[in-house]
């Protein structure tokens, strides 16, 4: 079992959670939430919503009613794996998510490719601390977009790349053609069904983003009914900005935002109840020098750890936290932002963290240096995590050793002890030795590039998932023609 330190409670008390709650009724109840879908709109009409053109507003009752039929935790299956999400676990992660542009190891950006998503799935199928695989890059410039549906082809690239069960995003408007964007989503449920032939369980798990303030668009609520209908959960989340989509006061972010989230979540369970859902956010601050989205700052750390206050609140497995920073290089900004505003993950903790290595500038790029300097930083976490060992025997076995050097002795005896390897982590990456600065400088060499090395090593050491043929002809009727078996 993961301990939860629930590192939270040091800035959100019970009586916090129960304000945020009321307030957040109130505008659920009195100001509704916007949803662009007549389907979903007669769903809520249905079950005893108000419904005001597509205002939807939902009372106490409702909302306790569909919150009483999420699961508290839930597994995502595939043949080789069952990824198992909520409180008593470890947090589960996926790497970098959808950014247009990569930075390269000699300074360079350009727009991503296909060859830069299927980097990075061997990068996340080769990590010891990603769960999920995602596509690193949607829709790049070299698919084949005359085809009505391009975002299958681009699907079909994580079940061929990893046997690690898949993270989605939304199907949209501009990758799917011809068809419903909720027959997409069940296509894509169907697919994943088929390729595992597990056909009556969880098999993947999508990203559905609201629209703030108090908004969901109408292709997103078309995944979220498609999707549920198929019996295959959803993380509903938040992404807003104070003082542009949410107010400037971080208050009211958390109640908007805890509105937001709850109506979607009522959604699921309407259309389909039991349906896992995970309460997410990602919400941050708003750089009002520049308009811009700010997801390193601390305020982002602070809205989070409220969220996920809320989340346990409500007993849902909660998705906070990212390796998040507004810096363009993988430098020491880039670190202490990616640190702190992952400390709500691992210290929190949530129980699903997307962007959790290799992101850089708001989402803006991806890095390869920076997602193997982020696998560190999680490690780091999972470490502080696990604490100190403090029992009677542990510290009967302390004080013979202590009792056996007296003073001025010394622990350096021998080969090292278990106790040791057991209770301390050792980076193979960061920088541990001492001596002359220059001398050690010339044998370890920079930072950025041992993590260069490591990127090429673990994509040069990566071997394509073993795949029976029934499985490769599924494949082959969506990826790309260059990517077929």
């Amino acid at each position: 079992m993961y301990f939860n330190r629930r590192f939270y409670e040091n800035y959100v008390s019970t009586r916090d959670v129960e304000l945020l709650h009321e307030y957040s009724l109130k505008v659920l109840s009195e100001v509704g939430v916007s949803f662009a879908s007549e389907e979903a709109l007669e769903i809520f009409k249905k079950h005893g919503a108000t419904v005001e053109g597509n205002i939807v507003k939902i009372d106490e009752k409702l909302l306790n009613k569909a919150l009483a039929s999420v699961p508290k935790e839930f597994t995502v299956y595939t043949p080789d794996a069952e990824v198992t999400i909520g409180e008593k676990h470890r947090p589960k992660t996926v790497g970098c998510y959808g950014p247009p542009k990569f930075l390269f190891e000699d300074d360079t950006y350009r727009s991503a490719n296909k060859d830069d998503m299927v980097k990075f799935l061997k990068l996340m199928d080769t990590s010891d601390v990603t769960d999920f695989v995602n596509n690193s890059a949607y829709d790049t410039p070299d698919l084949d977009k005359t085809q009505d549906d391009f975002y299958m082809p681009q699907v079909a690239m994580c079940l061929k790349y990893s046997k690690k069960p898949t993270y989605g995003n939304v199907a949209n408007s501009m990758n799917v053609r011809g068809k419903s964007l909720k027959q997409a989503a069940i296509d894509i449920a169907k697919l994943y069904k088929e390729f595992y032939d597990i056909w009556d369980r969880p098999v993947l798990l999508t990203n559905c983003c609201a629209i703030s303030p108090l908004g969901y668009s109408h292709e997103v609520v078309a995944n979220i009914i498609g999707l549920i209908e198929e019996g295959q959960p959803c993380t509903i989340i938040t992404c807003s900005m104070t003082a542009l989509t949410a107010p400037a006061a971080l208050l009211g972010s958390v109640i908007q935002n805890n509105a937001t989230i709850l109506s979607g979540i009522v959604l699921t369970q309407l259309v389909n109840p039991g349906t896992p859902v995970i309460y997410g956010t990602v919400s941050t601050t708003t750089d009002m020098k520049n308009v811009a989205i700010s997801i390193g700052a601390p305020e982002a750390q602070l809205i989070q750890m409220a969220s996920l206050a809320l989340g346990r609140y409500y007993q849902l497995p909660v998705r906070t936290g990212i390796a998040g920073t507004d810096a363009i290089k993988p430098d020491y900004q880039a670190g202490a932002e990616s640190f702190m505003v992952l400390m709500t993950t691992y210290l929190g903790k949530s129980d699903f963290v997307l962007n959790h290595a290799g992101i850089l500038q708001a989402y803006a790029l991806g890095s390869y240096e920076k997602f193997i300097l982020d696998e560190e930083v999680n490690h780091l976490l999972l470490r502080l995590n696990r604490g100190i060992d403090i029992s009677d025997t542990k510290a009967d076995m302390v004080y013979e050793q202590i009792k056996k050097a007296g003073p001025l002795g010394n622990f350096l005896k021998g080969r090292t002890p278990k106790e040791y390897r057991e209770e301390h982590y050792l980076t193979s990456l960061f920088n541990r030795a001492a001596g002359e600065p220059n001398e050690v400088f010339e044998k370890i060499g920079d930072l950025r590039e041992r993590a260069a090395k490591r990127v090429e090593e673990r994509v040069a050491s990566y071997q394509l998932p073993d795949l029976t043929k029934t499985q490769k002809d599924i494949l082959n009727r969506y990826l790309p023609e260059d990517e077929k078996f």
